[in-house]
């Protein structure tokens, strides 16, 4: 694993970077699947309870069977042109997010790096906001993750609870 432990890794997206609006609803699990090997990890996001994405090679090669694109891998087409993801694209998301400023992943063009960053700590309503119609063109899991902020967010604010 890139980030190293999974707990460690769990830690980080729940309590550390997550904003505190999000704190008990966005949580972030992985399943191995052993005899599968590499293949056989998916991680998943939920949002209150219910999951929202999973990113898992398995996952992401039916999908490219169910659309008819024929044997291709799903590196195969770029990023932000798919809604479809491997485990080890998460991964990898994760470290880029983490190694880099909010900025740069505020400007991503790769949905799982913003992914991570609309629902970081660091960024504030206005910045939200500026990103609203950015986020129309993106895929309908990544808008939730966006509204599901911005809600928690202003829910938040009116009862006077600084986030």
């Amino acid at each position: 694993m890139i980030e190293g432990s999974w707990s460690g890794m769990k830690k980080y997206l729940e309590q550390d970077m997550l904003c505190p609006a999000l704190r008990g609803r966005i949580t972030w699990n992985l399943t191995h699947f052993r005899p599968a090997g590499d293949e056989g990890a998916v991680f998943t996001v939920c949002l209150d309870g219910q999951p929202v994405k999973r990113f898992g090679f398995q996952h992401a090669m039916k999908a490219l069977r169910d659309q008819d694109l024929g044997t291709l891998y799903p590196w195969d087409i770029p990023l932000n042109q798919r809604d479809e993801f491997t485990d080890d694209e998460f991964a990898e998301a994760l470290e880029f997010y983490r190694h880099q400023p909010i900025s740069a992943s505020l400007e991503s063009d790769n949905p799982i790096v913003l992914m991570f960053a609309v629902v970081d700590r660091r960024v504030g309503a206005r910045t939200l906001a500026k990103l609203r119609e950015t986020m129309s063109g993106q895929p309908e899991w990544l808008r939730k993750l966006y509204e599901a902020t911005v809600t928690s967010r202003k829910a938040m604010r009116e009862r006077g609870v600084q986030d």
